[in-house]
């Protein structure tokens, strides 16, 4: 005879549905959940990367601001280095020079005075002595015009030598620069004097200075 199911199948199938649907849902979530934790931490760690690399970057900046800090201390300490090379080239170059000049004031220097102070200041000399008469510090000043290394010379004073009474029983010969007078010249270096090189010798030895000295 015939088999009729009488228990209810549709509710058993729907259920059976139901627990699918549940568990492909869940299943849905669970891949969603584990796709989105993977994509987190994917971009996570190149965030992590991303801020090592800036770390890097600004810790490297430092260090070359440390090491542009030190060049700027070295380039101070070239600097200092190449002026006082210049200073000390400078003197070098001035000592020939200084020789010539006191050479050439003992050239023009005539044979009836004598220089007791010789002072540089600036380009601008001051020269001091005894001469015999302002004429002699006239004959001074026209060979000083005349040098190729002084211009400008000018008698600023001449002092006549106080006459001294002499004694009656002295047997004491006075001598002639004691009635010599005092003078003093200025004169100005000339700007276009000849240079000399240091190791060029001069061009004739330093004569002694006319007259006499006291």
């Amino acid at each position: 005879m015939a088999r009729i199911n009488l228990l209810p199948w549709r509710d058993e199938l729907r259920v059976k549905r139901n627990n699918e649907f549940i568990a492909y849902s869940v299943a849905a979530l669970l891949m969603g959940l584990a796709a989105a934790g993977g994509t987190w931490f994917y971009f996570d760690q190149k965030l992590q990367d991303q801020e090592q690399a800036n770390q890097l970057i600004v810790s490297t900046n430092q260090n070359l601001d440390v090491q542009l800090k030190a060049l700027d201390g070295l380039q101070e300490q070239r600097n200092a280095i190449v002026e006082r090379m210049k200073l000390i080239q400078g003197l070098q170059t001035q000592r020939p020079i200084a020789v010539h000049l006191i050479d050439e004031v003992v050239r023009v220097t005539p044979s009836n005075m004598y220089i007791t102070k010789f002072v540089r200041t600036g380009d601008k000399f001051t020269i001091e002595g005894k001469a015999e008469s302002p004429n002699t510090v006239a004959e001074l000043l026209r060979n000083l015009e005349a040098s190729s290394w002084y211009r400008n010379a000018f008698m600023n004073s001449f002092l006549v030598a106080e006459e001294k009474k002499e004694k009656a029983a002295s047997s004491v010969i006075p001598r002639v620069e004691e009635t010599y007078g005092s003078f003093t010249v200025t004169v100005d270096l000339d700007q276009v004097a000849p240079v000399v090189a240091a190791d060029q010798p001069t061009s004739q030895p330093a004569a002694s200075t006319g007259g006499a000295t006291s």
